[in-house]
């Protein structure tokens, strides 16, 4: 067998197809990623002059011929296979020695275990491939869960039926009314591309101010955008305000008739506690309503449309993936996520994806844990909880790698520091 670098197209036609498959395998990566001082390797597996596996390998060049590789989401082969498992990383054992890499990490997008969407029901379907790596001496860094890794090691994703109205008969109840409500709302969405990716941008900003985490300069989105068009689709949801307030002036319709059917019934039967409270809610609902009316005409004078959420899709593999959103900190009620959501699970369907994966979320499902807030909205569409099998790290030279911890550790302490 042999491993050598391979053209794009080569990798391209043997990797697109691979069940493992991820934007972060795309040789566009790792071209976005040279922008950060990384540089990349395509290469290939070939048996009999047959391509068999392929990988994409990350080069950070450091001081002292300390250079780091890492292969995002992994090798693309058999990896079930131990004999090929075992030469693939005899191969790139020798390849990093060849360019002076002193460890290679590796977080593999291979599933591990599959649970229901309580965190129960765990099946195992990775181990066989985890003891591969243990096997050729891997330092597995754990099954952590939270979000300690470079990717996410747990994900969420829900299996999609040949219409949106078949899948969506799989939600929650709760989910189901509160996409209908959305929709009442006059909450929609509509695709953008390159020439709005600064509105894109802004709303994604609202929540990193909000959450406190940094996100890319824009610059970083236009690339992405730029060299993954085929793969990315942009979602703005907005507030298509006329219809927002005509769904005020229908909500107050029925309370009004509400209040006036209480009055016609207290004319022919006592007053009692029942009435009473009804008369009290729906009071109540009725001086929210006015005064969200009043609102309502205040953003109809604004404009005709207030963008409210962005949401970037990647469509690659058998999955539609809510690869990152934001959301404006002001019209949080307004639930942007079911609407971008919604059209992101029917392109995925158009697109014959057999998954939506909403992406990241911490493996704790504890209500309790800091964390859980990112799971809570997801959950109502009853997905599976997908957990990846881990970061590793390949160690070439332990000496170099025992100074690259010491050095990482450092960084660490004071970049908490200045946070």
């Amino acid at each position: 067998m042999e491993l050598k670098k391979i053209t794009e197209e080569e990798y391209l036609r043997f990797s697109e197809n691979h069940e493992n498959i991820s934007i972060y395998q795309l040789p566009a990566w790792g071209k976005l990623k040279e922008a950060t001082g990384w540089s990349y390797h395509l290469l290939g597996l070939y048996e009999n002059n047959t391509l068999i596996g392929t990988t994409m390998l990350l080069e950070k060049k450091g001081p002292f011929n300390l250079n780091l590789f890492y292969s995002p989401r992994g090798y693309l082969f058999d990896t079930k296979n131990k004999a090929l498992f075992n030469e693939f990383t005899r191969k790139i054992k020798e390849y990093l020695k060849k360019h002076h890499g002193f460890m290679l990490k590796i977080d593999p997008n291979i599933i591990y275990s599959l649970c229901d969407s309580e965190g129960s029901n765990r099946k195992l379907i990775g181990e066989d491939i985890y003891h591969n790596f243990k096997d050729n001496h891997y330092k597995h860094l754990g099954f952590t869960k939270d979000f300690e890794t470079m990717q996410p090691r747990y994900l969420c994703r829900i299996p999609l039926y040949d219409t949106y109205e078949n899948t969506f008969a799989t939600f929650s109840k709760s989910t189901r009314k509160n996409i209908e409500k959305t929709e009442k709302m006059g909450v929609k969405t509509r695709v953008i591309d390159e020439t709005e990716i600064d509105l894109f941008v802004s709303l994604l900003q609202d929540t990193a101010n909000l959450k406190g985490f940094i996100i890319r300069p824009t610059s970083y989105y236009k690339r992405m955008y730029e060299l993954m068009k085929d793969y990315i689709k942009l979602y703005i949801a907005y507030i298509d305000t006329n219809s927002y307030y005509e769904y005020l002036l229908s909500e107050k319709e029925i309370v009004t008739k509400n209040l006036a059917n209480i009055e016609e019934q207290i004319k022919h039967d006592h007053v009692g506690n029942k009435l009473k409270t009804a008369i009290a809610q729906n009071n109540e609902k009725l001086e929210r309503l006015n005064k969200e009316l009043k609102e309502a005409e205040d953003l109809r004078h604004t404009s005709d449309k207030i963008s409210i959420g962005a949401l970037m899709s990647i469509f690659i593999g058998n999955e539609g993936i809510t690869f990152m959103s934001g959301t404006s900190n002001i019209y949080k009620k307004f639930n942007p996520k079911y609407a971008f959501y919604t059209d992101h699970i029917k392109e995925s369907i158009k697109e014959h994806k057999e998954y939506c994966n909403f992406y990241g979320i911490s493996g704790n499902l504890d209500p309790t844990g800091p964390y859980y807030s990112i799971y809570e909205l997801k959950k109502g569409f009853k997905p599976e909880i997908v957990e990846l099998i881990g970061e590793f790290d390949l160690i070439i030279s332990p000496f170099k790698y025992y100074l690259y911890q010491i050095a990482l550790k450092c960084y660490k302490i004071i970049k908490k520091i200045r946070h």
